[in-house]
């Protein structure tokens, strides 16, 4: 095991057992399986796609950054969730959670927050917008049910697929996220068997843009 190099898979450090991986033995690093995902390293604004090439071999440094982009559908729903927040859980648990990951995070009344956000995958990579979320009372146990995003991306649709299915104006979900802002209703269908915390979720939200 080489303790000194530490890389990141969707968010989540790992040190790799040796300094020379194939993309597929990195997915499976972060028990992604490599006939479910394919890996992506992120190089600040860039992207290097190992799609289709699950056997090529990296050169890992410290501090390499990875997502695993899901092959399959992603689900949509019009789900709306009505939230509230404690001291322990919900909005503040997961505000303090995207500080810790470096994000500036602004907390909104009603349960509400936004930040920041560069793309960095897929052929938006390198937009900037802010991202805002309505978060359950009971966050960890649920996730929110999709980001809202400051720029109208897709026309509004309410059935489909993503990337362009599930699209609302986000003023018929919240008062914080109107004019101007889109809302991309996006279940994380596998929360429950997931480590349930921001860093997973984020990767998440990392997925929806590296598959539009």
């Amino acid at each position: 095991m080489l303790r000194s190099l530490k890389i990141f898979i969707d968010d989540e450090p790992y040190e790799p057992p040796q300094k020379t991986m194939t993309a597929n033995e990195i997915l499976m690093l972060a028990k992604l399986p490599p006939d479910q995902y394919y890996l992506v390293k992120i190089k600040r604004h860039d992207q290097i796609s190992f799609k289709g090439k699950g056997n090529e071999e990296i050169d890992l440094y410290e501090g390499d950054r990875f997502i695993g982009v899901r092959t399959g559908p992603t689900p949509v729903s019009d789900t709306e969730m009505e939230c509230a927040a404690t001291k322990q859980i919900g909005a503040p648990l997961f505000a303090a959670e995207l500080r810790r990951a470096g994000y500036e995070v602004v907390e909104l009344r009603d349960h509400h927050l936004k930040f920041p956000y560069v793309v960095n995958v897929g052929k938006l990579a390198g937009m900037r917008v802010e991202l805002g979320f309505v978060v359950p009372q009971d966050f960890p146990m649920t996730p929110p049910s999709g980001p809202h995003i400051n720029k109208l991306l897709h026309p509004n649709c309410s059935g489909g697929e993503h990337p362009t299915g599930g699209i609302h104006s986000s003023s018929k979900h919240s008062e914080h996220f109107s004019s101007g802002w889109q809302y991309w209703s996006r279940p994380y269908k596998d929360w429950a068997t997931s480590k349930r915390n921001v860093a997973c979720y984020m990767a998440f939200i990392h997925q929806l843009w590296a598959s539009q």
